[in-house]
Parts: C-alpha cells; sequence; structure tokens
C-alpha cells in the first residue's frame, strides 16, 4: 500500500467524487492509501508540498496559475469541479427575472479570507452575463464569518457564500436567492489537484493510480446520483439535512458540476485565465502545457478504456 497524502483547501460538497472513491474503496482498489487532511490555515498546504509532507493540494486553480506567473510553478493534474458552487444572496427579494446588471451600484460582498475564486468568478461571470464590472461595489477584503455577520446586520445588498451558508440565511429569511453560480457561470477548472512537478515525477505511479480512483469516484456519482452521498452528507455537513444535502448534489449534477472524466480541459483553462486577467491577478494567458501534466488523467483514460 503507498500513501498518497492530499492537503485540501475546504470540506466541500463539489469534493463529492473523491469522498466517494474513499468510501467505496476505489483507491484500496489500486493499493493506494488516502491520507486527506485540511491545514488550518489552508495556506499551510503549500508549506507541506514545500516540506514534502503533502503530495498533492486540492483547491483552486487560480492559485498555480498566478504562481506559474511570478515565482512557484505549480502543476495540475486532475479536476475535480468544473463549476463553482457559490450562491448569490439578495438582501431584498429581486423581481423582473434574472440579470446580472442587478449588482451595478450595489455593494456584493465576497469573501477574501478563503482564496481569490470567489471573487474572481463573481466579477468575472458578471462580465460575461452583460454586467460592468466597474459600477458593482465588491467588498472581498473580510474572511467568511464576517461578511455573512456584516451581511446579517444590515452591510451590503449581496453577499457571495457557500450553499450550505445559503440555504441557512434563506431559511431564517436574512437574504434571497439572486442565482447559483452553478448554474448561472460558465465551465471553469474551479476545483483541481496541483502539485509541484518534481513530487508528481518522482511519485507518478501513485499520481496514476490516484487519477484511476478518483475517476471511478466521479463515474460512480454521476450514476447513482445523490442518495449514493447520503451517509457521507449525514457525517460531514451535521447543520443541514440530508435530504437537502442529496438535492444539492443532484442539482449539481444536473448542472455540470462534475464531467465525465477528471481532464482539464483546455477551454475552461482559457475561460479561468481571462477571469484572473479581469481581476488583476494575472498579467496574460498561460499556456495550457505549462499549467497542466495531463499523464495521471491519460494513465486512468487508458486504464479504464474511457
Amino acid at each position: 500500500m503507498s500513501t498518497f497524502k492530499i492537503a485540501a483547501t475546504g470540506l466541500s460538497m463539489n469534493y463529492m467524487p473523491q469522498y466517494l472513491a474513499e468510501e467505496q474503496g476505489f483507491f484500496d482498489e489500486q493499493k493506494l492509501n488516502i491520507s486527506s487532511y485540511l491545514p488550518d490555515p489552508w495556506t499551510n498546504g503549500l508549506d507541506d508540498l514545500e516540506n514534502r509532507k503533502a503530495d498533492v493540494v486540492l483547491g483552486g486553480m487560480w492559485l498555480p496559475m498566478i504562481y506559474c506567473q511570478n515565482s512557484q510553478k505549480y502543476t495540475s493534474v486532475a479536476k475535480i469541479a468544473s463549476k463553482c458552487p457559490l450562491v448569490i444572496l439578495s438582501r431584498e427579494r429581486i423581481t423582473g427575472g434574472f440579470d446580472w446588471r442587478n449588482l451595478e451600484g450595489k455593494r456584493v460582498l465576497v469573501s477574501g479570507g478563503d482564496g481569490a475564486g470567489h471573487y474572481l468568478m463573481t466579477v468575472g461571470s458578471a462580465r460575461e452575463g452583460g454586467a460592468d464590472p466597474s459600477k458593482i461595489r465588491f467588498i472581498h477584503d473580510f474572511s467568511t464569518s464576517m461578511i455573512c455577520d456584516l451581511f446579517e446586520k444590515g452591510f451590503g445588498d449581496f453577499v457571495v457564500v457557500q450553499p450550505d451558508i445559503a440555504h441557512s440565511m434563506i431559511d431564517r429569511q436574512v437574504g434571497f436567492n439572486f442565482c447559483d453560480l452553478t448554474s448561472k457561470g460558465s465551465n471553469i477548472p474551479w476545483s483541481v489537484y496541483y502539485s509541484l512537478p518534481g513530487i508528481v515525477e518522482n511519485k507518478l505511479v501513485e499520481f496514476e493510480k490516484f487519477a484511476v480512483g478518483l475517476q471511478k469516484g466521479t463515474s460512480f456519482l454521476l450514476e447513482h446520483g445523490g442518495e449514493a452521498c447520503r451517509k457521507i452528507i449525514r457525517q460531514n455537513w451535521p447543520a443541514i439535512s440530508v435530504d437537502d444535502g442529496i438535492k444539492t448534489i443532484d442539482m449539481f449534477i444536473k448542472e455540470g458540476m462534475w464531467h465525465p472524466t477528471i481532464n482539464i480541459e483546455r477551454q475552461e483553462v482559457d475561460r479561468w485565465q481571462e477571469y484572473l486577467i479581469l481581476g488583476d491577478v494575472l498579467d496574460q494567458k498561460i499556456a495550457y502545457e505549462q499549467l497542466v501534466d495531463s499523464r495521471p488523467y491519460l494513465y486512468s483514460k487508458n486504464k479504464l478504456m474511457l
């Protein structure tokens, strides 16, 4: 049994293919012992890569993109989610149909303490949907807990949050669902596994085995739906009802959160880079081959005859 250590940047329902792969024994079949943990803060996972305490980080691909243009070159080896799971809530109920331009002239609270992805996805989606980002008053200097607290106390017109937090706010009538970015946002490599090239080279066999297990977890989820996640939801998200969690998973499947394969697709990488350029954290597009090592995916493709 080889050990494969994953530093995950959070516990999220859009990571369900990995959780199912662990539960169903798909990694065990590959003689791969998965050790997954949540660094606190999540950026400690980057240090763990450097110190070889972790083999891979699970998180947003925005980070390896930004680092690739500046100093440290990370490489992404597999994708677990193609959609952003976040929900945008409004303080007042919006009537007259959905329109991104409703954000113009308003304060939009977006977490800054959990990484750049929340803001970058919102600003990119708004522009792609016809709004002028320069007219949106983004507030993204606070942690998730702080923006939620501020919003509930009356500060801001919109807030961008995780689905479980959104459901809680809606149930308590402190916000209204403006949009689910899973349905209103475009396909991007929202969550990927990335590592240092040297680690991938030294442990390529383990990365290939991991890709097989992850692919089987993805296929299992798409075939069996949210009902197969009942036990995992109950164990990891006690604050929400299991049935609501199952509905969320089924909605994710319907909206394309998980593609049939774990391949990091070129057109998604290009779109995400356009959002990063708009957000002024990327100067210009980086070649796909500099960002992605496709060998683990290709191994899984051949092994499973996809």
